[in-house]
């Protein structure tokens, strides 16, 4: 379909509520999915795709496979990464005509978002890494799964990038980092990562013809990451406003990079315009809270403030959502027994100028 079709199907409409909009929507377009290539990857490089300029994007999936082989004298098994194998991902990017990055995550934090998107059983059940050692060496094949879903949800077609558009260009980077990312070097140890290859697949909706059908693509949603240096006592970080928050995750680790537990933190505190206290929870109370919402513990020492769920995560209504365009400030607050770093990232909305 040319541009001017797709300008076509954007012309001409009424006055419908979002509701009515998106059941035609569902009503006139067909999904697509479709694996478009595998590329190679390895130890300390990055691998790019350019997405086809085709229909309207809904979100991608990521497959990656590979073999760590483990080798040691005497032990048979090795401990993995507690985030293994999607830590062996430094970075992944979703690029969107170079102005936007509807992604910008760690592997570690990417995994945690797609626990609050499918839930931890679903998420722990699609990543595979066996970790047998030998003397000779054990070849250990590995498979995990990434979803960068820009649609809000399944059901409400908000966040669609428009591909088919010779204004648009969205690319997606994916940086690995090294084998001891995956296993932390021990004693005795010996790694090596081969055969590392990541395939890509789209999730795409044909253009409606109906320009009652097409959808509102102003509103763009965004994944991001952000790290806060922690210290021993009182801790206040300045979260960026402007933007409409609809999830917030934290992971804490201590200077080791070992993950701080429960009694190593004191309540987590949201403060809009440095005085209202909008949450103020203690660590137990919000990993229960996550357990009970995902189906699992997301692990020591992380937690989700989920605005989008009334019930359902993911599936929620706007009545919960933290609005920063009428803050001045946006402040994250706990209190810390130790020091080490805080990873915070969120799931945000921003609308298109």
């Amino acid at each position: 379909m040319a541009d001017n079709t797709v300008a076509n199907a954007q012309k001409k409409q009424t006055a419908l509520t979002p509701a009515e909009r998106a059941t035609l929507f569902n009503k006139l377009t067909r999904r697509y999915l479709n694996n478009v290539e595998t590329r190679t990857g390895g130890d300390n490089t990055t691998v790019n795709f350019k997405l086809p300029k085709t229909r309207l994007l809904a979100g991608c999936i990521l497959e990656v496979t590979g073999t760590l082989k483990a080798t040691h004298a005497t032990e048979t098994a090795f401990t993995a990464d507690v985030d293994a194998p999607y830590s062996y991902i430094a970075n992944i990017t979703m690029s969107y005509n170079s102005a936007f990055s509807p992604f910008n995550i760690s592997g570690r934090a990417i995994k945690d978002y797609n626990q609050t998107v499918r839930g931890v059983d679903t998420v722990s059940r699609l990543s595979v890494l066996p970790k047998v050692a030998s003397s000779a060496g054990t070849s250990n094949a590995f498979k995990f799964f990434v979803e960068l879903p820009n649609m809000l949800n399944d059901r409400d077609p908000v966040s669609l990038i428009l591909l088919q558009s010779d204004e648009t260009v969205v690319d997606i980077n994916v940086t690995f980092g090294s084998k001891n990312d995956i296993a932390p070097a021990a004693s005795g140890f010996t790694f090596e990562t081969s055969g590392v290859q990541i395939a890509l697949l789209t999730d795409t909706f044909s253009i409606p013809a109906d320009a009652n059908a097409f959808p509102d693509i102003s509103v763009l949603k965004l994944v991001q990451e952000r790290n806060y240096t922690v210290s021993d006592g009182d801790n206040t970080h300045v979260l960026s406003t402007g933007r409409t928050y609809r999830k917030l995750g934290l992971q804490f680790t201590d200077s080791n990079g070992a993950a701080m537990s429960n009694a190593d933190i004191g309540n987590i505190q949201l403060v809009f315009n440095q005085a209202t206290t909008a949450y103020n929870i203690s660590p137990d109370m919000l990993q229960m809270m996550n357990t009970r919402a995902y189906g699992g513990a997301l692990g020591t020492g992380r937690f989700v403030f989920d605005f989008s769920d009334n019930g359902q995560p993911n599936f929620g209504g706007a009545r919960d959502y933290i609005d920063t365009l009428s803050l001045t400030e946006f402040w994250l607050r706990f209190n810390a027994e130790k020091a080490g770093t805080v990873k915070v990232w969120s799931e945000c909305l921003v609308r298109l100028s």
